[in-house]
C-alpha cells in the first residue's frame, strides 16, 4: 500500500507541478508532497501552496469526509443567512423608531 501511495503521490505532484509551470507560474518544490508559487491577488503578494496527500485509510471514510465537509459548509451558509436576515430586520426596526 505504501509503495503504491508513494507512486500515486509522485505522479500527481508531477502532473500538477507541470500544469502550473506550463501556465507560467514560478513553481518550486518545498517538500516531497508539496510545491508553491507566488501570486498577487487584490494587490497583495501571497504564496499558493499545493499539497498532494494519499490517505492511508481508504474506502468509505474518504466519502464520509466529503459529506461531513459539505454539511459544515451548508450549516455555515445557513447561519450566515440567518444572521444577515436578523441584521436587516434590526436595521428596518431601527429606521422605524427614528
Amino acid at each position: 500500500m505504501v509503495k503504491v501511495a508513494d507512486k500515486v503521490r509522485s505522479l500527481y505532484i508531477k502532473e500538477l507541478f507541470d500544469y502550473f509551470a506550463n501556465k507560467g507560474e514560478d513553481v518550486g518544490m518545498i517538500a516531497s508532497n508539496s510545491f508553491n508559487f507566488p501570486i498577487v491577488m487584490d494587490g497583495e503578494e501571497l504564496f499558493l501552496e499545493v499539497v498532494v496527500k494519499v490517505p492511508k485509510d481508504g474506502g468509505d471514510d474518504n466519502f464520509l469526509k466529503r459529506d461531513t465537509y459539505a454539511d459544515k459548509v451548508r450549516d455555515r451558509e445557513e447561519r450566515k443567512a440567518k444572521a444577515d436576515a436578523k441584521k436587516k430586520e434590526s436595521a428596518k426596526a431601527k429606521e422605524k423608531t427614528e
